[in-house]
């Protein structure tokens, strides 16, 4: 359960495209401006994770095998960001949505976007694996794509408010933030297994 819980909180906060965009684009256009793209994410992760919650739902009362294999995979891939996070600790990212279908594209972005659907198929997963009962997924998900929101919300407000400071300690920032994502990769990977 702590690993369960530790990869939520990490996965929503960390660095993704989500967070980035959000992050970048208020620091340039404004956090009001933003807003649309925000309100996307929402909309976006609750259908990513209602999906994904539902086809893993499926797999978890239909091939039991399947849960193994969702963790050990979700697992390696935050590994993986992990690593990616932890080697571009120091590259500055240049990405920004600035145009009036900010709500449109940050909702697609979702459906394109690698850490969201593995994020939301091991939540799925994990909510299963708990035995928390498939009546409240819908509820459950909600409650993720709300978290997901506050998070692009903060990034927003943070790229906004400490542009230089971010500039200054991205190294240090990221290395804090690859070895969390590492941390709970392994503990994912681990619960999956034993």
């Amino acid at each position: 359960m702590g690993g369960f819980i530790t990869y939520i909180f990490v996965s929503v906060f960390t660095p993704g495209p989500n967070n980035i965009f959000a992050s970048t684009s208020s620091a340039r256009i404004g956090f009001k401006k933003t807003l649309r793209f925000m309100f996307g994410i929402l909309v976006g992760t609750f259908l990513v994770f209602l999906i994904t919650g539902l086809i893993t739902l499926y797999l978890y009362t239909n091939i039991a095998i399947i849960t193994k294999i969702i963790g050990v995979l979700g697992g390696l891939f935050i590994l993986y960001l992990a690593v990616k996070m932890f080697i571009s600790r120091s590259s500055s990212e240049k990405l920004l949505i600035n145009n009036d279908k900010l709500f449109l594209m940050a909702v697609i972005l979702n459906f394109i976007n690698a850490k969201t659907i593995i994020f939301g198929l091991t939540v799925a997963t994990y909510y299963l694996e708990l035995n928390f009962s498939p009546n409240y997924l819908i509820l459950f998900t909600l409650l993720m794509a709300i978290l997901c929101f506050l998070a692009v919300v903060i990034w927003g407000l943070f790229g906004q408010i400490f542009k230089q400071i971010l500039t200054k300690y991205r190294t240090i920032y990221n290395i804090i933030m690859a070895a969390l994502l590492a941390y709970s990769g392994i503990i994912i990977i681990y619960e999956s297994l034993f």
